[in-house]
C-alpha cells in the first residue's frame, strides 16, 4: 500500500478531457480523485476513520473531508455509523470491489514499468532475413535465453522487402540483414560477414574445375530466389555489371528448396555459405571455383533511429554485437 500511496500522491485527480470527450458537464464533475479511493480504503479496512487517519499519517478531519468529497462526487453515501463502529453502504461495499480492482492495475502496471527497466524480463521483436535467421541467429537467441529465460522472444525470419516493411511498422525491435534500406533513417551496426558462393551437383560439369571462366556462368541455368531476395538482387547485379545474360531455370521461395533444386541437377545457384554446411560434409553439392566468387557481403544489425529500445532490446543488442565477427568489427 505504501508504493501505491507514492503514486497517489503523484497522480491526484483521475479526469477526462471535456474539450476531447463525449462526457456532459456533469458528468465532467463527478471525477475520482485517487487520494480519495485510498483513504476510502484505509477506512473500509479499519472501520473507523481514527485508524485510517494513523495510517495515511492525516489527521482525521482530513480523512472525514476526503470521504466526504468523494461522497459528494459520487452522490451516494458510503459509510455508516452504527454504534461506534463504522460500516460499508451497499454503495460502498460495489465501490470497495471495484477500487480494490483499480489499485490491483495500478500495481500492476508498476511491476510491467519495473520489469521493462531491467533486461531479465520483457519482450524481445527480432526479424531476420531467411538465411542469418535460419542457419546463424537461432542459436545465439538459444544462449540469450539462456542469460534471460524469462525474456518473451520472437523471431520473424522473412526477407529483404519484409524486414523493411516491419521494421518502418514498429513490428519489431531491430533486424539482421544483408543489404541496409537507404530509404529509411537507421542506425547501422557491422555483425557478420556474408560469403555468397556458386553451388552445384557433384556431377556438374564445372565441378572440380579450378579458376572457371566467368563466361562460362553464361551457359548456365540459375535456380533464383524470390523478389526481394538479397542474394538474388547480389546475382543479378554481379550479372548486369559483367553484361553477361542470366539465364533462370527457376524461382524458388527458400533456401532448402534450392539446395534440393540444385542436387537434382536443375541447375546452379548462388547462396550463403553459412546455409550448405551439412551438404557439403555430405557431398550433396559443391561450391563451384567461378572468376569473381565468391561474392562478398556483410549481414548487419539496424534498428529506426528513432526508436526506444527497452532493457530487453538493448541487452540483446549488446549480446550480438560481442557475438559478432571480430572481422567486419574492425574493418567498420
Amino acid at each position: 500500500m505504501h508504493r501505491l500511496l507514492q503514486v497517489v500522491e503523484n497522480c491526484g485527480v483521475l479526469k477526462p478531457s471535456l474539450k476531447h470527450s463525449f462526457w456532459s458537464e456533469e458528468e465532467y464533475m463527478r471525477t475520482l480523485n485517487l487520494h480519495q479511493l485510498a483513504t476510502f480504503q484505509a477506512v473500509a479496512k479499519h472501520g473507523s476513520y481514527v485508524r485510517a487517519a494513523e495510517e495515511l499519517h492525516f489527521s482525521q478531519p482530513a480523512v472525514s473531508a476526503q470521504i466526504r468529497q468523494l461522497e459528494d462526487a459520487l452522490g451516494v453515501k458510503l459509510f455508516e455509523q452504527i454504534g461506534r463502529k463504522t460500516h460499508l453502504t451497499s454503495a460502498g461495499k460495489e465501490l470497495n470491489r471495484y477500487s480494490e480492482k483499480i489499485f490491483a492495475v495500478i500495481e500492476e502496471t508498476l511491476e510491467m514499468m519495473d520489469a521493462l527497466r531491467s533486461p531479465s524480463s520483457g519482450r524481445l521483436s527480432v526479424g531476420a532475413d531467411t538465411t542469418v535467421g535460419t542457419y546463424v541467429i537461432p542459436g545465439l537467441l538459444g544462449k540469450f535465453h539462456q542469460m534471460y529465460p524469462d525474456v518473451e522472444i520472437t523471431l520473424d525470419v522473412v526477407n529483404r522487402a519484409a524486414l523493411v516493411d516491419a521494421l518502418v511498422n514498429n513490428r519489431i525491435d531491430m533486424a539482421i540483414v544483408g543489404r541496409v534500406p537507404d530509404d529509411i533513417p537507421v542506425v547501422i551496426e557491422p555483425f557478420s560477414p556474408n560469403e555468397l558462393v556458386l553451388i552445384a551437383a557433384p556431377t556438374h560439369r564445372l565441378a572440380g574445375l579450378v579458376d572457371v571462366p566467368f563466361a562460362e556462368l553464361a551457359r548456365e541455368h540459375f535456380l533464383l530466389r524470390e523478389m526481394g531476395s538479397g542474394t538474388r538482387a547480389a546475382l543479378e547485379e554481379f550479372f548486369q555489371q559483367a553484361d553477361v545474360p542470366l539465364q533462370v531455370s527457376m524461382q524458388v521461395g527458400n533456401n532448402s528448396a534450392i539446395k534440393q533444386g540444385v542436387a537434382a541437377g536443375l541447375g546452379i545457384a548462388l547462396i550463403s555459405r553459412a546455409a550448405i554446411d551439412m551438404e557439403l560434409e555430405t557431398n550433396r553439392l559443391v561450391i563451384l571455383n567461378v572468376e569473381g566468387f565468391p561474392i562478398m557481403r556483410q549481414w548487419r544489425l539496424v534498428h529506426l533511429k528513432d526508436k526506444h529500445l527497452s532493457a530487453t532490446a538493448h541487452a540483446f543488442k549488446s549480446f550480438l554485437l560481442q557475438h559478432a565477427d571480430w572481422r567486419v568489427r574492425r574493418k567498420e
